[in-house]
């Protein structure tokens, strides 16, 4: 009797933990799944079904009438739209946006819902004295950005100290060991690098 009862209070643990973990997973996967973006256009809350391709990635809007002021003007909304482009993840800081330097984890100043990194006091000064930020911020996008989120051989998480030159343009990697690869074979991975991409400016994802 004690051993069957043993077996069933070990079961009903067992399944007390898998329940607990499959509700833990639930509610992380709710939080990975909250989306946060601000329209280019109205400045208000986006929303992910109203969105167009620019840059070769998803630029989201409020509204329905948002992405046709943004088409007609891109030029108008490009700073805004990069600061948006930051907030949802789809480029990486590489250095600071005003000298190109190597980033200073205490000098950041908010931009939306992101934050943007510099290499000293002085220059988070000059960007928080700005009235327009986002335009102050991609003045020289290459110099403090890049479109690229992931390797282009490995597929993983930025390193962006380790980066290499290719045709007058910065190809960041994950490690010392993937600038090699890549030099070898090129136009093996050239298609992962969003920097070369031939794709307009502004188009509809719908």
């Amino acid at each position: 009797m004690r051993t069957a009862f043993s077996v069933l209070t070990l079961s009903a643990l067992v399944a007390g933990l898998v329940v607990t973990n499959a509700s833990a997973d639930k509610k992380e996967g709710s939080k990975k799944a909250k989306f946060a973006a601000t329209c280019p256009v109205s400045g208000g809350a986006a929303k992910e079904t109203s969105k167009l391709k620019y840059l070769g990635k998803n630029v989201y809007f409020c509204c329905n009438n948002c992405p046709k002021a943004f088409t007609k003007n891109t030029k108008k909304f490009d700073a805004k739209a990069k600061a948006q482009l930051l907030e949802t993840k789809q480029i990486t800081q590489v250095g600071c946006p005003l000298s190109g330097r190597a980033l200073n984890p205490g000098s950041t100043v908010a931009l939306g819902k992101a934050s943007v990194g510099f290499c000293c006091d002085n220059c988070k000064g000059k960007a928080a004295k700005s009235t327009e930020l986002a335009a102050f911020v991609f003045k020289d996008f290459d110099k403090g950005f890049t479109l690229q989120t992931s390797c282009p051989v490995s597929g993983k998480a930025l390193d962006i100290t380790k980066v290499a030159k290719h045709k007058g343009k910065n190809v960041y990697f994950c490690c010392g060991g993937c600038p090699g690869a890549f030099a070898k074979a090129p136009e093996k991975f050239i298609g992962k690098l969003p920097q070369f991409a031939k794709t307009d400016k502004k188009k509809s994802a719908k």
